[in-house]
């Protein structure tokens, strides 16, 4: 009986899953950005874009860790889970820009 106590519900993870996503998109979507228009005044990838890959891989993967470690160490592994794969992708997504460019 008390273990059920110190469980969090699977209503409160979804919710907060739900909830917290929204900011991890929005995040994926402003590194992206950088990444996408990063290129010199002549619209050419390189070095910039590289770099800017680098870093928005660096960032989703520090975010991923962050988040979705502090939110499975809460006990809360749906959204701990959800927010790991979403940034962990992102970071995977970003790296390869990195690799193709530079």
């Amino acid at each position: 009986m008390l273990a059920d106590m110190q469980r969090p519900s699977v209503w409160l993870d979804l919710g907060l899953a739900i909830a917290l996503l929204p900011v991890s998109v929005m995040l994926i979507a402003w590194l992206g950005m950088h990444v996408m228009f990063s290129g010199d005044d002549f619209k050419s990838p390189g070095i910039r874009t590289a770099q800017a890959g680098r870093r928005g891989a660096w960032s989703c993967g520090c975010a991923a860790v962050v988040a979705g470690g502090g939110l499975i160490g809460l006990r809360l592994w749906i959204a701990g889970s959800v927010h790991l794969l979403v940034l962990g992708a992102a970071a995977v997504l970003f790296a390869g820009v990195a690799a193709q460019n530079g």
